[in-house]
């Protein structure tokens, strides 16, 4: 019988692709990893994992697990919980036994038997602390890894699209609405090419294109108060996304009344999440 270890490390026929050595390896590990997960095509992501529900309310989870250790650990953190959320589409209280090393290829980290492994267990400890994971433990196994809340409770983890099934009041339900994270973060490798601070904005500017306006302005007061994010971290992601064509950026004049003497401008920020789909990191988009 074909075990966990033979299906993630199977060749596996993948479609043509720019990537090249360790790329390959990531894109095919996300390919095998999709297939194990039903053909998942998005990640559901809760409202209250991106912002605070309120003025008053602690920081939200995206920004604890960015800021928990800093550096290269809250990107690892951000995209290893992310990649849980994906792989749990449509499934309560979901389980996980895939070793380290599998997590580290679907990742893209560098030498994913050692160092990228240890990077995976690092992350994994620290989301068992905080309650965004519970850690089960096995002799001789790998930790079974069960998926807490994205909500940030510390409470069973409940698919969200099923749990608004199963509510028939309105306000009961707003507390599991999401956005969709398209499939291709993965399986076109960009999980492994964006910063924690681009994948961070990425799910913002999702959470704010709702409505007919797609058109997204984000101030520095919106950044640190609804998302507690820093002023860096909005720049340093927006200028990433706008470089690898994710989102375009244009000026928007800024409504003034009669008679003034100054023109003001914002930018404006729109993302099409189906281009996370459609291209790898480095391909020209023929819009742009």
């Amino acid at each position: 019988m074909e075990t966990s270890d033979d299906f993630w490390r199977r060749n596996a026929e993948s479609p043509q692709s720019n990537a090249e050595g360790p790329q390959i390896e990531q894109r095919q590990a996300a390919q095998q990893a999709k297939t194990r997960a039903g053909g998942a095509r998005s990640a559901a992501v809760r409202y209250r994992f991106i912002a605070r529900g309120g003025p008053e309310e602690d920081p939200p989870p995206l920004a604890r697990l960015l800021r928990g250790g800093g550096g290269k650990g809250g990107a690892a953190r951000l995209r290893l919980y992310l990649s849980l959320l994906w792989l749990s589409r449509n499934d309560d209280a979901p389980r996980f036994e895939y070793p380290a090393h599998q997590w580290a290829r679907l990742l893209g980290f560098d030498s994913p038997d050692t160092a990228g492994a240890r990077r995976v267990q690092q992350a994994l400890r620290w989301l068992d602390e905080q309650a965004f994971v519970r850690l089960q433990h096995r002799q001789g196994a790998s930790s079974a890894i069960h998926l807490l809340s994205d909500a940030g409770t510390g409470r069973p983890y409940q698919a969200p699209g099923l749990a608004m099934k199963r509510l028939a009041v309105k306000a009961q339900r707003e507390e599991h609405l999401y956005v969709q994270l398209p499939a291709g973060l993965w399986t076109k490798g960009w999980i492994s090419d964006l910063s924690g601070a681009a994948v961070a904005m990425y799910l913002v500017l999702l959470h704010e294109r709702r409505g007919e306006d797609k058109t997204v302005w984000l101030s520095p007061r919106i950044g640190r108060e609804r998302y507690d994010l820093s002023d860096e971290t909005r720049r340093k992601g927006l200028n990433e996304l706008a470089q690898h064509q994710l989102v375009s950026v244009r000026r928007r004049p800024v409504h003034q009344g009669l008679f003034e003497d100054h023109f003001r401008s914002r930018n404006v920020y729109e993302l099409n999440p189906e281009d996370l789909d459609r291209y790898e990191p480095g391909e020209q988009h023929p819009w742009f």
